[in-house]
């Protein structure tokens, strides 16, 4: 007889399909074919849910009675919701593995109640906003949501066969997946795979309630490809939509946001040569020409490959009626102001209005008044200003510059500045330095600020998108006072300097935001690297110094899902020269309670000088890949961060002030030293609390013994306010 039956478990039906898939990947994913071009059509919707009947009340009807007309029904929610956005582009696509090239040319943009279309085409494309299965993480509102079809897969998600159906003629495997823990982004939902060729058919994902991602309560992803007559498989429509809200939980009561994005693919080309024109672009996104904004109906009618619903028709003409309200100018010019930092009239724009009122040791209670053009003056000139007065110092202190912009698609800009007041010398990138109320409010106690008189001159020349070249020169002189000594044997109390500087900026696919006169880096993939030169120019004044200086700067932003991600930058230089201390390499110190990432939180403003260094600033987000496996603190959705920081630097003895015997040309002021120890800090943060809010302890690691009786920070607790999916 038979003594005992024992039955293990075997594979999941759905994982041997799964590994089919990845196995074939390179056959079945566009990425991976040595070329191909198409057209594509993305239309983007953001819409207005959970109106409530308060919000048609006298004063709202008066105002906005009109555009109720237009409510719909939501797919996404069932919630009923208001348009309030269109945007379309239509664009051709081109994509070659050698040479590398993703190149994207917007020919025809529109948004609903944007006048500048120019400058929102670049962001209108299907490029901005790719969403493949087939990648390990699907990268999405700054979030890397791990993919079903990922060849880790297995470690999130569990894996369900139910039906084997036909597709158009073709045996389909319908496979659902569920996540195995929420620490980390993931999604819920099903995909269908074609048996011949082991390809995505179509995906359909949520995701699923208690990840760890601020602002979306809901998160929808669809896509649908093709099996072209090339036998080869393509895209054929992709759809992202997220309802966003400000709340965590239950947003029933307040007014939440849909977002729509749809992409659509035609004409699709395997293995069609790319056009010259195309190779010789310089940028992945391309707006075609001036035009693109400008495009007449008949040529969308022509353009689309399908009709638009009759209230999507609407919205176009419904935001152009919304933009004459009066509520909704005054509510769009307090909006502005804050983003802003000016209040806009149609000429002059008045700010910042942060810098109107602050206070410090030096000026005491300072008031500051400042304005600049605006766009409706010149798209090419842009004049900007300021007076200030301190009543302690009782001087009357202002600034003034000139920018010309000569081209909009690549900076081609010529800046012509002049300046007589205080600037924080030392002070690294951090713009609570400055003088403002944020830096008054959380001040140290530390800012020992400077008097300076300011000329210069510089321009910037964008040779391509992310490749730049800056030449500036600049004549200034530096006011000692009873904070920031100058002393020599000969009792100078100032020291002046002339010098021209060269710079250089790379930066690989790397988003940029661009506007008439300024324009935002959004960050890159790759590593980004400047470096700099810089030649002091002697003779030009009586004390003008000759010395030259080169430094250079690399920061990355490594991802390293599913455990977050870090933050990089190593930066060094080296002067040569006899120069006075305010030419040296004055160490980013913190002066505020406000975490700065490439500032020392716990070093002072003049603690340490060099004339060869080299420092590094590193960053390790984990996303809540820790903090949401605890039971408890999981709810409240924090995110731990990891912080090291640390500079080596040195000061040749003509140089260096602190000597008893000193050559140099200026005594450091006390406490002040070179860093032949190497300088470290570290500490742990927790962000996302209450969503905005971070908190950070950093301790001091070395250089831990006050010098000459200073006063030393060995711990610090920082706060920074971050908005963040």
């Amino acid at each position: 007889g038979i003594d005992n039956v024992v039955i293990t478990p075997g594979e999941t039906p759905a994982l041997p399909i799964l590994k089919g898939v990845i196995r074939n990947r390179p056959r079945n994913n566009p990425q991976e074919y040595e070329r191909y071009s198409c057209a594509t059509y993305t239309k983007m919707e953001l819409d207005l849910t959970n109106i409530k009947p308060r919000f048609r009340n006298r004063r709202m009807q008066k105002n906005f009675g009109f555009i109720f007309d237009h409510i719909d029904t939501s797919a996404l929610t069932g919630q009923p919701y208001l348009p309030a956005m269109i945007s379309e582009a239509v664009a051709d696509y081109y994509h070659s593995r050698q040479p590398s090239l993703s190149r994207e040319v917007i020919r025809g943009s529109r948004v609903s109640g944007v006048e500048d279309s120019f400058t929102v085409a670049q962001f209108t494309g299907q490029l901005q906003g790719d969403i493949n299965f087939y990648d390990n993480f699907i990268a999405l509102f700054n979030v890397r949501f791990a993919s079903p079809l990922s060849s880790m897969g297995e470690a999130f998600y569990n894996y369900f066969l139910v039906d084997s159906i036909e597709v158009e003629g073709r045996k389909t495997y319908k496979i659902r997946f569920h996540p195995k823990r929420l620490s980390t982004a993931v999604l819920d939902g099903e995909v269908n795979i074609d048996s011949a060729t082991y390809a995505l058919q179509s995906a359909s994902a949520r995701m699923p309630k208690g990840v760890n991602v601020n602002w979306i309560n809901h998160l929808l992803l669809e896509n649908e490809n093709q099996l072209l007559d090339e036998g080869v498989w393509f895209r054929k429509r992709d759809k992202v939509s997220a309802e966003f809200s400000v709340t965590g939980a239950d947003s029933s009561n307040l007014v939440s946001f849909i977002g729509t994005r749809e992409v659509s693919y035609s004409d699709v080309r395997i293995g069609a040569p790319i056009p010259d024109e195309v190779l010789r672009m310089t940028n992945d996104v391309v707006v075609a020409d001036d035009d693109v904004g400008t495009r007449d109906e008949q040529f969308w009618e022509e353009a689309r490959p399908y009709r638009l619903s009759e209230q999507e028709r609407g919205i176009y003409s419904m935001v152009d009626s919304i933009q004459q309200a009066p509520l909704y100018r005054n509510i769009y010019t307090i909006i502005n102001t804050i983003v802003g930092g000016y209040y806009n009239t149609k000429y002059i724009g008045i700010g910042p209005y942060y810098k109107m009122a602050s206070f410090n040791r030096l000026e005491g209670f300072r008031m500051q008044l400042g304005a600049r053009t605006t766009t409706a003056v010149s798209r090419r000139i842009r004049l900007s200003g300021f007076v200030a007065y301190g009543t302690r110092d009782e001087d009357v202190k202002g600034g003034g510059s000139v920018e010309l912009a000569f081209n909009r698609r690549l900076t081609r800009k010529l800046t012509l500045s002049g300046l007589h007041d205080v600037v924080q010398l030392g002070a690294g990138q951090n713009a609570l330095a400055d003088n403002n109320i944020l830096s008054s409010i959380f001040s140290r106690g530390d800012k020992r600020l400077t008097m300076v008189n300011r000329v210069e001159a510089l321009y910037e020349h964008e040779w391509l998108h992310g490749l730049s070249n800056t030449l500036g020169i600049r004549a200034q002189r530096v006011y000692g006072n009873r904070y920031v000594p100058m002393v020599n044997p000969a009792g100078v109390g100032s020291i002046s300097s002339t010098a021209l500087h060269v710079g250089m900026r790379f930066s690989y696919r790397e988003k940029i935001y661009r506007t008439a006169f300024d324009k935002q880096y959004l960050g890159s993939p790759y590593p980004i690297l400047a470096v700099g030169f810089t030649a002091g120019l002697g003779g030009l004044m009586h004390d003008d110094r000759e010395y030259y200086r080169l430094d250079g700067r690399l920061s990355y932003k490594l991802e390293l899902p599913p455990v977050g991600y870090s933050r990089i930058m190593v930066e060094g230089g080296r002067i040569f020269g006899k120069v006075p201390y305010p030419l040296l390499k004055l160490h980013e110190g913190n002066g505020t309670y406000f975490y700065d990432t490439y500032a020392f939180s716990c070093m002072n403003y003049y603690e340490f000088a060099s004339d060869t260094w080299l420092s590094f600033f590193y960053e390790h987000h984990f996303n809540g890949f820790l903090l949401g496996r605890i039971p408890l603190l999981k709810r409240l959705k924090w995110r731990e961060v990891l912080v090291c920081k640390g500079v080596w630097g040195s000061l040749r003895n003509e140089n260096n002030g602190s000597l008893p015997d000193t050559q140099a040309v200026l005594l450091f002021p006390r406490g002040m030293s070179s860093v032949t120890d190497p300088y470290i800090e570290a500490g742990f943060g927790v962000e996302n609390i209450l969503r905005v809010l971070r908190i950070d302890c950093i301790w001091r690691l070395t250089h831990r013994t006050p010098v000459e009786g200073q006063k030393i920070q060995n711990f610090a607790v920082n706060l920074s306010l971050n908005l963040k999916f």
